[in-house]
């Protein structure tokens, strides 16, 4: 009896002994399991981590572009308005032009029709009417009251009129002792509508049709300026030294002196 037991009691033990290996190779096995899921989840949790970063660069990249676009779109409306704008100047600077140019062909019109009364011709009529028997043409003016009046017509500023007068001066009296005198007029009258090329060459007649004439200096210090008008600062020094050369003493020199000591 007492072998019995102790056989059972044996037997007992080595089962118990089975049982406790094997709960322990299970509990050695869950726990690499569950270490190989905590892994798993690590790196799962780093590649979404990995993706969420990828994704949020993507999509600051793509606002980035958005703005930069939308600055491009900005500044190309700015650009449209102001093309608009100026064009939109630019047309109301030439309606305004073409109004002026209008309104100073009729004054230049009615400024030839004195002139032509001033020098005793008759207006043309108009085109395809029958010329009526006209009064009889006023006499010629005489040398002296057709420079008379064409000077009065420059002091007033009425330079269409006096330019009219001093040219049709020249064509009937240009042996006059006063030639020299209304060519320098007419450079005059150019240089004060900002017609420096033409001033310019008006004065080149005083000089050398006139070279003692008491305008002279005058025509070179006159045509001196038209040329710095013009921004040709080489030729402006070039007459005003030539003034100062050939009329030392004169007032002009004085005036060309300084105006070389600023051009230089």
């Amino acid at each position: 009896m007492g072998i019995v037991t102790c056989a059972m009691l044996f037997v007992s033990g080595c089962a118990l002994n089975r049982d406790v290996n094997s709960l322990d190779q299970r509990i050695t096995q869950l726990e690499m399991e569950n270490q190989i899921l905590k892994k798993s989840q690590g790196t799962s949790e780093t590649g979404l981590r990995d993706m969420y970063a990828g994704q949020r660069a993507e999509s600051d990249a793509l606002k980035e572009e958005i703005r930069n676009i939308n600055g491009r779109l900005d500044e190309t409306d700015h650009r449209l308005q102001m093309a608009t704008e100026s064009m939109a100047a630019s047309l109301k600077n030439t309606e305004t032009a073409l109004n002026h140019f209008s309104q100073t062909a009729s004054e230049n019109q009615s400024r030839i029709l004195r002139v032509e009364k001033f020098v005793g011709f008759e207006p043309g009529g108009e085109p395809g009417v029958e010329a009526k028997v006209s009064a009889p043409a006023e006499p010629k003016m005489s040398e002296e009251e057709l420079y008379k009046v064409s000077k009065q017509a420059y002091d007033r500023t009425d330079y269409e009129t006096a330019r009219q007068g001093f040219v049709k001066f020249l064509e009937i009296y240009p042996k006059s002792d006063q030639a020299d005198n209304a060519r320098f007029w007419i450079g005059e009258i150019y240089f004060n509508e900002g017609w420096h090329q033409k001033a310019i060459l008006e004065y080149q007649e005083v000089i050398e049709k006139y070279p003692k004439s008491n305008k002279a200096a005058g025509a070179y210090l006159k045509q001196g300026l038209a040329f710095e008008k013009l921004g040709e600062k080489a030729n402006a020094l070039l007459v005003l030294r030539m003034l100062i050369e050939k009329f030392p003493n004169s007032s002009e020199a004085g005036i060309a002196r300084q105006k070389v000591s600023q051009i230089e």
